[in-house]
This record gives structure tokens, C-alpha cells and sequence, in this order.
């Protein structure tokens, strides 16, 4: 039990610590509160820090995946998340809100093409 409370420590350190760093970005370097594309792009970002924490930490806590499952999946939604924030970097200053919008959701879109069929597979 105690290797699973360190399990569960380190990662939600390891992914509140990511989450920080690009807040960081964010706020401190890119000034993002003073954009047009502010509220779109926490809201994307939230949308996947929320995906890495289930998935990082729902297979501890919960009925974990099948590994063969969780290591594409896990690869998947860092990909995604990595992806969300290289585009919120590059054109949250240069696109206008309805196409950052529209490309944001193209993208969570593929990425629920992508992991949803796996997350079921790899609960049964």
C-alpha cells in the first residue's frame, strides 16, 4: 500500500508540476491574459490537464487498464496534451477566436477518435 501512496504522489506531483509550467508560459512570458484567445485557450488547457490527470492517476486509483491498452493511451493524451499546448503557444496571438476555437476542437476531436476506443478495450 505505501508504494502505491508514493506511486500516486509522485505522479500527481510530476503532472501538477507540467500544469505549472505552462501557466508559467502562459502568464509570465506570453502575457496571455491580455489576448483575445485567453479564455479559449485555459479552457482547452484545462480540458487536458484534466485528461492526463484521469488518466495518470485513474489507472492507480482505479480498476487500472490492461497495460497494452494504458501505455498507448498514456502516449496518446501526451501527445495531445504536448500538441494543445504548442498550438496555444503559436497562435493564440495570430488566429482569430473562432478558428483557435474551431481547430482546438478538430483536435480533441481526433484525440477522442483515438483514445476512446481504447480506454473501452482496455476496461473489459
Amino acid at each position: 500500500m505505501q508504494k502505491k501512496a508514493l506511486t500516486i504522489g509522485l505522479s500527481a506531483f510530476a503532472t501538477i508540476f507540467y500544469f505549472v509550467i505552462i501557466l508559467y508560459i502562459f502568464f509570465a512570458i506570453l502575457h496571455i491574459d491580455t489576448l483575445k484567445n485567453f479564455e479559449t485557450a485555459l479552457a482547452f488547457e484545462l480540458i487536458g490537464f484534466i485528461l492526463l490527470l484521469y488518466f495518470i492517476l485513474g489507472n492507480i486509483i482505479l480498476k487500472p487498464i490492461k497495460t497494452g491498452f494504458y501505455i498507448p493511451l498514456l502516449i496518446t493524451t501526451v501527445a495531445y496534451t504536448v500538441l494543445l499546448d504548442g498550438l496555444n503557444i503559436a497562435f493564440i496571438v495570430t488566429m482569430p477566436n473562432a478558428y483557435f476555437v474551431l481547430v482546438h476542437l478538430i483536435l480533441l476531436f481526433i484525440y477522442c477518435i483515438i483514445s476512446i476506443p481504447m480506454y473501452i478495450m482496455g476496461r473489459r
